[in-house]
């Protein structure tokens, strides 16, 4: 078992980004920017066919936080905000490999609220929450793409839509 859990640990390169959920997004970025000196990188509205969420990604160092706000209460981040409060919405982990990360972590029962979303540079899949801790872990593998793309964003939502999953 020792041995099994350290061979998952070594497909995590590193924490990709941070997703943090907020009830404002204008009256929460002050608090990142002004006081803790991240820089807003961009920011972002996105919309599924029933619902949206504007972010914000900010970046200090090599830091990287992504500050989500939903649009609509039906919408999956104000429907995590309204279950859990505001706070930690995912953890994203830098993997090499999506295929093998994902195959392991399933054979040892983590269950996933998308498929393997697919980009430019960039693929995605999403854990289904944790009911115990609240946390949903996102595994990124980056071959080029340093920052997020629309469209892998719109299918995340997509997915998410059509599951009900948040």
């Amino acid at each position: 078992m020792q041995q099994e859990t350290q061979e998952t640990a070594a497909m995590y390169r590193k924490i990709d980004h941070i997703a943090i959920a907020v009830r404002d997004l204008d009256s929460a970025l002050p608090f990142f920017t002004n006081i803790l000196g991240f820089r807003l990188v961009r920011r972002r509205h996105v919309k599924g066919r029933q619902t949206g969420m504007v972010s914000a990604e900010l970046e200090h160092n090599a830091i990287n936080l992504v500050l989500c706000q939903g649009t609509e209460p039906t919408s999956q981040v104000s429907r995590l905000v309204e279950a859990f409060g505001p706070g930690v919405a995912h953890i994203a982990l830098a993997v090499e490999d999506i295929d093998a990360t994902c195959d392991g972590l399933r054979s040892k029962g983590l269950s996933f609220d998308t498929t393997i979303i697919t980009g430019n540079g960039l693929r995605q899949v999403f854990s289904s929450r944790d009911e115990n801790s609240g946390l949903s872990f996102e595994l990124i593998e980056r071959t080029g793409e340093e920052g997020f793309l629309d469209e892998n964003v719109n299918d995340l939502f997509a997915q998410l839509e059509k599951s009900g999953n948040f």
